[in-house]
C-alpha cells in the first residue's frame, strides 16, 4: 500500500513538473535540410545536416559558442563561411519554399550575406543580404534586410527582390523566416521574431523556370559567381530549408521552439516511468 501510495504521489509530481508537450519541436512537414551547428552535429570540417542530405563543409574557423538553442557558430567576418554544397535539386524548390535561422550581429558598417548563391551568368540565385543601415531612404535606426531569387528567362533575368527594415544589427538575437508562395503570381511573406513584417517590393515578377543551383549556397558569406565575398560577423544557429511556405503560425512554433527536433522531455518522463513500475 505504501509502494502505491508513493507510486501516485511521484505521478502527479511528474505531471506537474514536465508535463508532456512541454517543449515544442520544430515543423517537420516539407523540411529539406537542417543546420543545428550543435558541437555535437560538427565532426573535423563537416557539419551535419540533421535532417537531409546535404552536409556542410566549414571553411576557416568559425568558433562554436552558446546558441539560441544549443550551440550556434560565430563568424569572424574575414573569412569564415559554410559551404552548404548545391542542396542537389533544390534550386527547382525555391518557388515554394521558406529560409529560416536565428541571427545575432552587432554590425552595421556595410552589407553583409547571411546565405547566398549566384550562380555563373544570369541563371539562379538566392540570398539574404543584411545590416546596412545608412542605405538612401531609410531611416538610419533601422537595418535593411534584403532577400531575393533570380532565374533565367528567355527575355533575361527576371527576379524577386524584396526589403524589409527591421533593427536586426543590435546585438541580439533574431529569428529570420522568408517564405515564397509560387501559385500564380508569388507571394513573399517575412518573419522576424515570428512575427509578419511589411514587405517593401523592388521588384516581383513571376519565377517558373527553376533550375539546379551550379554554385554551392554559402552560410555567413556570399558565394558571387565562385567569388566568396561579403562575410558576415555575428552569430548563426538553427538554419533550415523546406521545400514550402511556413504558415504564420508554423513560423511562430519555430520561433518559440527551444529543442529543435529534440523530444528529451518526453524520452525523460519514459525513463522516470519506466523506473517507477520497476519498484512496484
Amino acid at each position: 500500500m505504501k509502494k502505491l501510495l508513493y507510486f501516485v504521489a511521484l505521478t502527479f509530481a511528474i505531471a506537474f513538473i514536465c508535463p508532456i508537450g512541454m517543449t515544442a519541436t520544430v515543423v517537420t512537414d516539407g523540411l529539406v535540410s537542417y543546420w543545428t551547428f550543435d558541437g555535437s552535429d560538427i565532426t573535423n570540417d563537416t557539419v551535419k545536416d540533421v535532417w537531409g542530405k546535404n552536409n556542410g563543409t566549414i571553411v576557416g574557423d568559425p568558433k562554436v559558442v552558446a546558441g539560441q538553442v544549443g550551440d550556434a557558430l560565430e563568424f569572424d567576418g574575414s573569412d569564415d563561411y559554410v559551404n552548404l554544397t548545391n542542396l542537389g535539386d533544390f534550386g527547382s524548390e525555391v518557388g515554394s519554399s521558406t529560409f529560416e535561422a536565428w541571427v545575432k550581429t552587432d554590425f552595421k558598417q556595410e552589407w553583409t550575406s547571411l546565405f547566398k548563391v549566384l550562380d555563373v551568368g544570369c541563371s539562379m540565385a538566392w540570398a539574404i543580404d543584411v545590416n546596412r543601415s545608412a542605405k538612401a531612404g531609410f531611416p538610419l535606426a533601422q537595418d535593411v534586410v534584403h532577400f531575393y531569387v533570380r532565374q533565367k528567362a528567355v527575355a533575361g533575368c527576371i527576379d524577386i527582390a524584396v526589403e524589409i527594415e527591421f533593427e536586426l544589427s543590435d546585438g541580439k538575437w533574431h529569428h529570420i523566416g522568408f517564405a515564397i508562395e509560387d501559385a500564380g503570381e508569388p507571394k513573399i511573406s517575412i518573419y522576424m521574431d515570428g512575427q509578419p513584417q511589411e514587405v517593401i517590393v523592388a521588384k516581383g515578377s513571376k519565377l517558373d523556370n527553376f533550375v539546379p543551383f551550379v554554385e554551392p549556397v554559402y552560410i555567413g558569406a556570399a558565394n558571387n559567381r565562385g567569388n566568396v565575398e561579403r562575410h558576415f560577423p555575428g552569430l548563426i544557429d538553427e538554419v533550415r530549408i523546406y521545400d514550402r511556405p511556413l504558415t504564420a503560425d508554423e513560423v511562430t512554433q519555430n520561433y518559440n521552439s527551444k529543442v529543435g527536433l529534440s523530444v528529451e522531455p518526453d524520452d525523460k518522463l519514459s525513463i522516470i516511468w519506466g523506473k517507477l513500475k520497476s519498484t512496484i
